[in-house]
């Protein structure tokens, strides 16, 4: 147990740091971010997380560097949030993916003005997308996304440590291009639907050819929203193979930016 009483000057600005790290990854992280949890829960996770680490990782070499380095503090606590940022941005990449995908759902079957409030990406979204970020946020649970969290962001002091005045500018910019692949990843999400109803689309474009006397405003939203969700639950088993398999990608491209940090 960490008693507070007995921690010198060094020892209380390397928890310092590190907590800057954990609250920042928290505040930005994927499921973690939800406006649906409470501040104070926030910071006593942040707390927690850095309780569980400080030990290992305040070490006499860490404290040696903190006291070397007491004239940039101001930067080191920079370093540590900009660390923390990054790593809950790329953590949420899947859901901004499902996000995507549930967004393209809607539009093609009639549905993009039903807009709600979406918790988890702190906006407004619409029903489709609520409902696959719902099934998305199942999938990154059962999966145990949470805890491959958590380990990416120990290691990240590992590859990262406390009270060293570097960072690689250039995994920021590699961010952007996997962004363009998560993007990507949510089209190919949402093209089962997709597909399908364009093709119903087609079907009632040649429909009201061939009968002019049928009003297709009015006749055709019901039959596309319904299909569209027959469609999407037959298709349900295959979503979820595809959002594993984009989320075992998601954890690969995380650890990799913590290695390039």
């Amino acid at each position: 147990m960490l008693n507070f009483s007995q921690l010198n000057e060094m020892q209380i600005l390397a928890f310092a740091l590190i907590l800057l790290r954990m609250s920042a990854f928290t505040v930005s992280g994927a499921i973690f971010n939800s406006t649906s949890i409470s501040a104070p829960l926030k910071i006593l996770m942040s707390v927690v997380f850095t309780l569980v680490v400080f030990n290992p990782i305040a070490t006499n070499e860490v404290l040696v560097r903190i006291k070397e380095s007491q004239t940039d503090l101001l930067m080191l606590a920079g370093r540590e949030v900009l660390i923390g940022v990054s790593l809950g941005f790329v953590t949420r990449l899947f859901f901004f993916a499902i996000a995507m995908a549930g967004e393209i759902v809607a539009i093609a079957m009639g549905l993009g003005q039903a807009q709600m409030f979406n918790p988890m990406m702190g906006s407004m979204g619409n029903a489709m997308e609520q409902f696959y970020g719902v099934i998305g946020t199942l999938v990154f649970l059962a999966f145990n996304g949470h805890h491959f969290m958590i380990q990416g962001v120990v290691e990240s002091f590992t590859t990262a440590p406390l009270a060293v005045m570097s960072f690689h500018v250039g995994t920021l910019a590699e961010i952007v291009y996997k962004v363009q692949e998560f993007f990507i990843i949510g089209i190919k999400i949402a093209a089962p639907l997709l597909i399908s109803m364009t093709i119903v689309q087609f079907g009632i474009a040649l429909l009201s050819r061939v009968v002019p006397q049928i009003n297709v405003l009015v006749t055709t939203a019901s039959l596309t929203v319904v299909l569209g969700f027959v469609i999407m639950f037959i298709s349900l088993p295959l979503l979820v193979m595809q959002m594993n398999g984009m989320l075992m990608f998601s954890m690969d491209e995380f650890f990799k930016f913590i290695k390039a940090i």
